[in-house]
């Protein structure tokens, strides 16, 4: 009885407490509830289009919003014209919390791309590209480490050759200065280091030049090695060590947040591609096996149109029966 009454009394008790606070519990949860309900409605697959709107927005891309806007309704396009129905709806003023935020963001992904595009080198997603950028990077990887090995050794002759003008100084002040015979001859000296100076200065430059060119270069050349799939070791920078993986676009949830990161494309037509294969991971679906696919695990392909094994994927996802 003592047991029973020890479980019994603090049931009662807490069942006394909700009964009598029961309108202010329900109140209280009922915009929880009725959250939670909206949500999975929203979110069954293909039930309603998904709403998404622009979040951050580089400007170091260089193109204007309404350019990435048509690109993202190109995008669209791509699943919503074979599947006849809208699955994607720009919603720029909506501000709930299940909205998918797609952001542009510049880092050095973009900037590799950037930097060949100055050189006047297009990159294009096939293995002749990676062949003429692996060639480029090799020749110029010869040119650096000759014109590096010079520079190193100029430098250190040049900071023996400081040295000696600099100890020649301090003695001759010590003196009270130097003779005018000797102080034509250190300053004959210091034109010298000063000419050689300017000379390094302009070595130092090109050698940087070049640093960032290789940079680039293998930026490139390891998205490619990944993006073709192909069985080679990647590269290394010249100077700083890229630890991360060539991604040009990354979908993200938590459950509740979504968004796309847009990091790097070198054409519309890949820009396009990029966001048409990040919503189609937004729409739930998976990699497929196909390699021309938009949904492939590496972006090689240059169809702008679902194959078979995409709208398979789609129609599963959204419960379609063939």
């Amino acid at each position: 009885m003592k047991n029973f009454l020890k479980i019994f009394l603090p049931l009662f008790v807490i069942g006394a407490i909700i009964f009598q606070f029961r309108a202010t519990l329900l109140a209280r949860l009922s915009p929880i509830l009725n959250n939670l309900s909206a949500f999975f409605i929203k979110h069954a697959p293909c039930a309603e289009p998904i709403p998404y709107a622009l979040g951050a927005f580089d400007t170091q891309f260089n193109i204007s919003q309404k350019y990435f806007l048509t690109a993202l309704t190109d995008a669209e396009a791509i699943w919503e014209k074979p599947f006849g129905k809208d699955l994607f709806a720009y919603a720029p003023l909506d501000s709930t919390y299940d909205v998918l935020k797609i952001n542009l963001i510049y880092d050095y992904r973009q900037q590799a791309t950037g930097k060949l595009a100055s050189l006047g080198i297009i990159v294009k997603d096939n293995k002749a590209s990676y062949d003429m950028l692996k060639a480029k990077f090799t020749a110029l990887k010869v040119e650096y480490d000759t014109e590096k090995n010079i520079f190193d050794t100029r430098i250190e002759v040049f900071n023996q050759k400081q040295q000696v003008y600099e100890n020649l100084v301090k003695s001759w002040n010590k003196k009270g200065g130097a003779p005018i015979e000797e102080f034509n001859k250190i300053e004959i000296n210091r034109l010298a280091l000063e000419t050689e100076l300017k000379e390094l200065q302009t070595m130092q430059i090109r050698i940087n030049a070049m640093v960032d060119e290789l940079d680039a270069l293998v930026v490139v050349l390891n998205r490619l090695i990944t993006s073709l799939n192909l069985s080679v070791d990647k590269y290394n920078t010249t100077s700083v060590s890229r630890g991360e993986s060539f991604e040009e676009g990354v979908f993200s949830t938590d459950g509740l947040k979504r968004e796309i990161d847009i990091y790097e494309f070198s054409s519309r037509e890949k820009l396009v591609r990029v966001l048409a294969h990040e919503l189609g991971h937004a729409l739930g679906i998976d990699h497929v096996d196909d390699s021309k696919a938009i949904m492939y695990m590496f972006n090689q392909g240059n169809n702008e149109i679902l194959t078979k094994a995409d709208l398979t994927a789609l129609k599963i996802k959204c419960g379609v029966k063939e």
